[in-house]
């Protein structure tokens, strides 16, 4: 088994923010696992609600490996998921979606070469009236438990971690694109400037490949504006 150690908490700030603490005193690899979050944050600290029902965890391991990193971990999540709805779908570069509408998102932050992988994923909670326009709970869908969701994740993660740290992204790359929702659309992305083209994929390293107007483009980071 890769992690050995879960530390479940009731209420913490973040799982992020408490991992970090741990860290010092416990070694990699380890999952802090919390029934709510009272600061939970996504990308660019975007608030993330987090209340009883939903699963909300990081994982912190030890990797060589960071390119391809964010959208490697949406892969267990998505295997995972679609087992139970299959319209489960990824948008770039790891949250994934239910009827346009997120139902589970990734931040990674690293320091030197320790991972903290925060995984939020909506299950059975219920989602905040300002929030149900662009946010889903997978129970709207499918009734299923946070805590048997969690260990099956964490099962498949345990067999394709060890590819990953091996290979990179590379072995996942064809996977991920058949559940990129933005794939062959075009669409818009911030970065360091406003790109606009059709996707065309994305590269062994995570980055995504868009068709412009002045050729080929690949975006390394960024946010996606426009579908």
């Amino acid at each position: 088994m890769i992690f050995d150690t879960v530390i479940y908490l009731k209420e913490v700030s973040s799982t992020m923010d408490i991992s970090r603490q741990f860290v010092s005193v416990l070694k990699p690899p380890f999952i802090v696992i919390a029934e709510t979050q009272l600061f939970g944050r996504g990308r660019r600290n975007k608030k993330w609600f987090s209340p009883k029902g939903g699963l909300w965890l990081t994982e912190v391991i030890h990797t060589k490996k960071f390119w391809g990193l964010s959208l490697f971990i949406s892969i267990p999540i998505l295997r995972v998921l679609k087992r139970y709805v299959r319209e489960i779908k990824v948008k770039w570069p790891n949250d994934l979606f239910l009827c346009n509408r997120k139902v589970a998102g990734i931040l990674i932050e690293r320091t030197q070469d320790v991972a903290f992988i925060g995984i939020g994923i909506n299950i059975e909670n219920d989602i905040p009236e300002e929030a149900k326009e662009f946010a889903i709970s997978l129970k709207e869908k499918k009734n299923v438990n946070r805590i048997k969701i969690f260990k099956e994740i964490s099962e498949e993660e345990e067999k394709i971690l060890p590819i990953f740290q091996q290979s990179g992204f590379a072995p996942f790359r064809e996977e991920y694109e058949d559940s990129l929702m933005i794939m062959n659309k075009n669409i818009a992305v911030k970065s360091k400037k406003i790109v606009q083209g059709k996707v065309l994929g994305v590269t062994e390293f995570g980055e995504l490949v868009l068709k412009t107007v002045y050729g080929m483009e690949k975006i390394a980071q960024g946010t996606v504006l426009s579908v």
